[in-house]
């Protein structure tokens, strides 16, 4: 069970005496599993540094269903478990979670049977399989560790950080809640309100939402080092919810004294049932966006509220769930979403919101989603719609971490118990804020800053506030010495991507270029942007068996100052209009250090110029013990030449002024100094359905299965991707869906074969991607086929329904009859409905076994229903097996205790109950 004083991150390995990063996972629980899996216990094949049971099951079709077990209960937090395969053929359907917050499971195809050696379960940058944290031996070199980029930069002439000056009022609200699909309890409907007074003279106010992201639900407000929250939903007295809505205050505090209303929500009905959802419960969150929003609709007339221009703001997951809410969200609705801020936010969907600006801030020492995988809102919408003139920022934050934003995650500021998120060295660069790191207080003003300047922006059109997101080099004066850089696409920029609009320059004597895929994890591949990287965090590339669609990158490198290459352009660029500027996205790689560069641009007579960057010429290499390979942006004014023609621009080509370089290009545009209009349109969606049905047994033999496909408001051609893992081999695994306009539906097969024999059941993962015109909403899907063909006969005998401490309690399972299947046992402790008065602890059992089953010192006093203790075993050619459950004799008078459990095998579940007595 997590302690509530650990929102994300070392508490497994706590209580094994090492780090773990935060975690959860959106899925679909496969709660049978564990009745199909082949047990791999530590002496068989386990590395002797890995931590927890690997477990690997056949499905059907030459599919694999590998899970691990944690030896506790995962933590509430916002990134979640990735199942990762060391062949790069492999490919990896969507993770899921087991009710119990320990087993991770996904499905495998592609390969054979998958070696144990060969699987990780990753989180937050972390192993959590093997001893030891990723994060915290990753020890950079000493420039690596000095910290952010100092440029020096100018402050901006206007200061979003700065107080307004009307007077503040705030207030809350509780609605009935909200049933919401997938979740069992209903969803709370809080609102804390911090806005101008009524009185105040603001005129109409816009309106900034804000929704807190996953965190821990529920505390003990008088808790001690060994008491723990029950992890129950609704919270269980004495334990109280911990108020996340409240995290924001100090923002919301300064929006409403600039004339801004603002409302904070709060979502622990969904951070305590997300596990069951496919998406993580982004569209949960979205729905409670909606509803919060429905109500503003009721009440905007008295708090003097214009609903059409509605901001939204998200932190972690609820960043996913603001994006969710804008893309589904209609034209139509009693409110306009014309802008996002999302904080630290996941994107497990790989997904954008269409003609809805955004801000993306992310963390550099981020300890929960340490991938920076929000980096995605930005890239994502580049090449999907072509007339999507919103803009798409993304603003790097050094020494910032996940939690701080929330002060009611922050040590010292928040009612619950909280931490701090960064678990990596404390001699590295984001470990002390000698080093880099900024205090809470740093980090809220910076913050506060920025989602302020990005509402004046989205709400007001304030163009004053665009260089703080455009990659424009300025300091905002209120975040004090907090280093911040932007980078930006979108904005009605004139984009140029690398291979698609443009060819390869001749590269000078020394210099090298070439274009090359974004994928970091295929060490084969020579067409990969960088082989060498796949320990680094590189947020533009994806990696093995991720199925995203990957995008090309122009790589360049020099020997020696004076060397070039660069790009042709197939359409001239025009950099001739008043305050016009080239912005290339650019990302150093840290093994050779900073790079010193020019830039020349080549107009369509020849004539060439080369041009210092704004800023200076050096692009510094971002500070980690963990490289970080994130799109700096270069921005070159070419106003003043007039030898130039810049309304023809036809060759770009970086000009080295360092002796060495070597970076990549993301893509390059002729950016204006103001922001387009964008045009009031919503994108078309593709939801991905789920669909089950038992396999049958006659004729045919051959059998398709419809995963229905929902399309919404498609007024165009569109494409979309569709991987399918876990069908029958040599089926299309992955392929494009095309739609035409006003199409309304659509179905991917799935095949399988019917028979007579009882055998696995198949399940088929179906995720969908954007392409071109058309955004997925439910991007997951799943066809599932249910073996219905008769079971063997199975008995369980408990040898002894009494026994006494000393002697083990033993369990006997036994298959009668012939079956296809490699029946998977599982024998755990039951942990629904009411519990014995005294149950059997893990203190009553050996110190042996306990390690040998991972049972924490720390949880000598804990019943083994709390515990979640489990045992995996697997019949193969056997008819029988026995668990053995040995029991301390103790000598201490406790009366009898009770081990009450359930043996699950395939798919029936038998409950047992032994007693154990004090010994004579």
């Amino acid at each position: 069970m997590s302690s509530p004083a650990l929102s994300s991150g070392r508490r497994v390995r706590a209580a094994l005496g090492a780090v773990l990063a935060a975690a959860t996972l959106a899925g679909t629980a496969s709660a049978s599993a564990a009745a199909t899996a082949t047990a791999v216990p530590a002496a068989a094949g386990v590395r002797a540094e890995q931590i927890g049971r690997w477990a690997v099951a056949p499905l059907a079709d030459g599919s694999w269903e590998v899970a691990w077990t944690a030896p506790d209960r995962l933590p509430i937090g916002s990134d979640r478990p990735r199942i990762v395969v060391a062949d790069a053929d492999a490919r990896v359907g969507t993770a899921t979670l087991d009710a119990a917050g320990r087993r991770v499971s996904a499905v495998v195809a592609g390969i054979a049977r998958p070696a144990v050696a060969d699987l990780d379960v990753v989180l937050s940058g972390d192993r959590l399989d093997e001893a030891g944290d990723d994060l915290a031996a990753r020890v950079g070199t000493a420039a690596r560790r000095a910290g952010a980029p100092d440029p020096g930069f100018p402050d901006l002439d206007v200061d979003p950080g700065v107080p307004g000056s009307f007077p503040v009022v705030s207030s809350d609200y509780q609605l009935d809640p909200v049933k919401l699909p997938g979740m069992p309890q209903p969803i709370e409907m809080v609102g804390h309100v911090v806005e101008p007074a009524s009185d105040a003279a603001t005129g109409p106010r816009p309106l900034v939402l804000f929704l807190h992201g996953r965190h821990e639900f529920c505390y003990l407000p008088d808790a001690g080092p060994d008491d723990y929250p029950s992890g129950d939903w609704p919270c269980r007295a004495p334990e109280q919810e911990i108020p996340s809505q409240l995290g924001y205050d100090y923002a919301q505090r300064l929006l409403a004294s600039q004339g801004y209303a603002t409302v904070s929500v709060r979502v622990n009905g969904i951070n305590a049932q997300d596990y069951r959802l496919a998406d993580g419960g982004a569209s949960a969150r979205a729905a409670i966006v909606a509803a919060h929003l429905d109500h503003w609709a009721t009440i905007a007339a008295a708090h003097d509220v214009d609903l059409s221009r509605v901001v939204l703001v998200g932190h972690s997951r609820g960043g996913e769930g603001v994006a969710r809410a804008a893309l589904q969200i209609p034209l139509t609705a009693p409110y306009r979403i014309v802008g996002e801020v999302l904080l630290a936010p996941t994107d497990f969907s790989y997904q954008t919101s269409p003609y809805v600006p955004s801000v993306t801030v992310l963390p550099y020492c981020d300890g929960d989603v340490s991938d920076l995988e929000g980096q995605r809102f930005t890239d994502v919408g580049r090449d999907v719609l072509g007339d999507d003139t919103a803009l798409r920022s993304s603003v790097l934050v050094f020494g910032a971490n996940h939690n701080f934003f929330n002060t009611e995650w922050t040590p010292g500021l928040s009612a619950a118990p909280s931490m701090d998120d960064w678990g990596g060295s404390e001699d590295g660069t984001c470990g002390s804020v000698e080093n880099g790191r900024l205090t809470p207080q740093g980090q809220q003003d910076v913050g506060a800053a920025y989602i302020a300047g990005a509402v004046h922006l989205f709400a007001d059109g304030d163009q004053r506030y665009l260089p703080m997101f455009d990659g424009s080099p300025v300091h905002v004066a209120s975040v004090g010495d907090a280093e911040v850089l932007s980078s930006a696409i979108g904005g009605g920029r004139d984009l140029r991507r690398p291979r698609l609009d443009t060819g390869l320059s001749l590269a000078s004597a020394g210099a090298s270029s070439r274009f090359c895929t974004g994928r970091t994890s295929a060490p084969d591949s020579r067409t990969d942007c960088d082989p060498d990287a796949a320990g680094a965090v590189a947020p533009h590339w994806y990696g093995n068996g991720e199925g995203a669609p990957t995008r090309t990158f122009a790589e360049f490198g020099w020997t020696a100052s004076g060397q070039s290459a660069g790009l042709v352009l197939d359409r001239p660029l025009d950099l001739s209009g008043a305050g016009a500027r080239l912005a290339l996205r650019t990302i150093v790689d840290p093994s050779t250090g900073p790079v010193a560069l020019g830039v020349r641009l080549t107009d369509a007579d020849g004539h060439a110029e080369v041009f210092t960057p704004e800023g200076g010429s050096t692009l510094p290499v971002l500070p980690a013990d963990q490289p970080r390979l994130w799109a700096q942006a270069v921005l070159v004014d070419p106003i003043g030449r007039a030898g130039l023609d810049l309304a023809r621009i036809v060759q770009v080509d970086l000009v080295g002024r360092s002796t060495r370089g070597h970076l990549w290009l993301a893509d390059l545009a002729a950016a204006s100094p103001s922001l387009a209009p964008v045009p009031q349109r919503r994108a078309a969606t593709v939801s991905i359905g789920t669909v089950r049905t038992l396999e049958g047994d006659g004729a045919p033999k051959q059998r398709t299965l419809q995963v229905p496909v929902t399309v919404s408001g498609l007024t165009r051609p569109a494409r979309v991707r569709i991987v399918v893992v876990g069908q029958a081999r040599g089926d299309r695994a992955v392929y494009p869906l095309d739609l035409a306009p006003g199409q309304t539906s659509a179905t991917i097969p799935v095949t399988y074969e019917a028979d007579r024999r009882d055998d696995y059941r198949r399940i088929t993962q179906v995720v969908a991607f954007a392409v071109d015109g058309a955004m997925p909403d439910q991007s997951n899907g799943q066809a599932r086929v249910d073996d219905d063909d008769p079971a063997p006969r199975t008995t369980v005998d408990v040898r002894d329904r009494r026994v006494q401490e000393g002697e083990p309690i033993r369990v006997r399972v036994t298959v009668h009859g012939r079956s296809d299947k490699n029946l998977g046992v599982s024998l755990s402790a039951q942990t629904e409905g009411p519990q014995p008065a005294h149950p059997l602890q893990v203190g009553d059992l050996p110190a042996s076994y306990r390690a040998e089953v991972y049972l924490p010192e720390e949880h000598l006093g804990w019943s083994l229903a709390r515990a979640y203790f489990s045992l995996y075993e697997n019949l193969e050619k056997k008819r029988t097996i026995e668990f053995s459950i040995p029991t301390l004799r103790d000598r201490v008078k406790e009366g009898t205790e009770t081990f009450r459990f359930a043996v699950q095998i395939d798919r029936r579940t038998v409950i047992r109950t032994v007693r154990v007595d004090d010994a004579r």
